[in-house]
């Protein structure tokens, strides 16, 4: 019975591509994207300040603190060396979609006001006080150039800060440890923490809004382009946000099946249902991420294989095969068998595919709008 219910198991997640699929706007060509988000965003600073949190009794085993970190110098560089030595049927470099977090805790601000007041400062800011991480924009920039990493809107910060701050206030002593090593992690609950655009009262929306506009004010300034697509962190937002995002210039809203809307309390959310290419009453369009390459979330998973008949699955019923990669799949700053593993998942999806599908096209998210994909 056990082999039955693993085979079962195994058959899930290509099953639910294609019911991913079946439904929204069709396209001629086989498109491939990956969106992969997180990039700019504070983890865990260093292995020290890992190995302070398991120290410390800490569950660091059960969260991405394990792995996740900044990008360093060497990450960035073997992920485009590595996207550089694929070429699409015209020739083109494989592109990362790289969803950016504009901003990080200013720890040392928030600390002197007795965690009162969020202060933020920019990721580049935050790059610069690692040195295994001081080339990382300029590299960044060299990539975007050479068209293999296409910065798109995350959002100010991955921090829900007024739930963060109300835990260092009350004196919760796993936080104030963690806050004193540089990281917003306390050993439970802080996806709550990671949901920046949740809301325990309806009221934070208008909040919201000046964030988003702040955050992508940043973005024009640090890139010298404005970001056309957006994705919220943890997949949740509220509706009521969309009409902002679209007067911003946004016109593509990356997602998954579900949309996590807020209902004032954590880990309850009214699910709202997306498919590819359909529109809300602004004109903001969907693009619903059908493919997932996560080797970090789960070790033990055959994820090339699935993601495999993911895309083949996207590709039978005329999708773009919109691969979900976050950048913890693609770090090993805390660990390089982390990022090893990653790197080598991708380049073997990627070789399977040109194989298989050699009229493959390799596109970043906000080309979808320009090529009149979404049209």
């Amino acid at each position: 019975m056990s082999s039955i219910s693993n085979f079962i198991n195994q058959q899930k997640p290509k099953l639910r591509a294609h019911l991913t699929n079946s439904k929204g706007k069709k396209v001629q060509g086989k498109y491939l994207i990956i969106e992969s988000d997180d990039w700019g965003a504070i983890r865990t600073p260093s292995k020290s300040a890992l190995q302070a949190f398991k120290n410390k009794g800490l569950d660091v085993a059960n969260s991405v603190y394990k792995n996740d970190s900044l990008a360093s110098n060497d990450d960035v560089d073997m992920l485009f060396n590595l996207l550089q030595s694929f070429k699409d049927s015209n020739g083109r470099s494989l592109v990362l979609t790289a969803n950016v977090i504009m901003g990080n805790p200013n720890f040392e601000k928030i600390k002197a006001c007795n965690y009162s007041h969020y202060y933020y400062q920019s990721f580049t800011d935050t790059f610069l006080q690692y040195p295994a991480h001081n080339q990382v924009f300029s590299k960044w920039q060299h990539a975007i150039s050479n068209g293999l990493f296409m910065p798109q809107f995350h959002g100010r910060e991955h921090l829900q800060f007024n739930r963060w701050l109300k835990v260092l206030q009350a004196g919760n002593q796993n936080a104030l440890f963690c806050f004193d090593k540089g990281a917003t992690y306390s050993g439970k609950a802080d996806y709550s923490f990671m949901e920046a655009l949740d809301w325990d009262n309806p009221a934070d929306v208008d909040i919201q809004k000046k964030i988003i506009t702040e955050g992508l004010a940043m973005f024009k300034n640090t890139f010298g382009f404005h970001s056309t697509s957006f994705i919220a962190p943890c997949y949740n937002w509220d509706s009521a946000l969309e009409n902002h995002l679209q007067a911003s210039g946004i016109n593509i809203i990356q997602g998954t099946r579900f949309q996590f809307a807020p209902t004032g309390t954590f880990e309850k959310y009214n699910l709202i249902p997306h498919y590819f290419g359909q529109k809300n009453n602004n004109g903001i369009v969907y693009n619903v991420r059908n493919c997932f390459l996560e080797p970090s979330i789960n070790i033990n998973k055959d994820w090339v294989d699935t993601c495999l008949a993911e895309i083949s699955a996207a590709f039978l019923w005329n999708k773009p095969a919109v691969i979900c990669s976050h950048r913890i799949n693609y770090v090993g700053f805390i660990n390089e068998q982390n990022r090893d593993r990653g790197l080598n998942d991708l380049a073997t999806v990627i070789k399977t595919v040109l194989k298989k599908w050699p009229d493959v096209q390799f596109i970043s998210t906000n080309q979808l709008t320009e090529l009149q994909l979404l049209n």
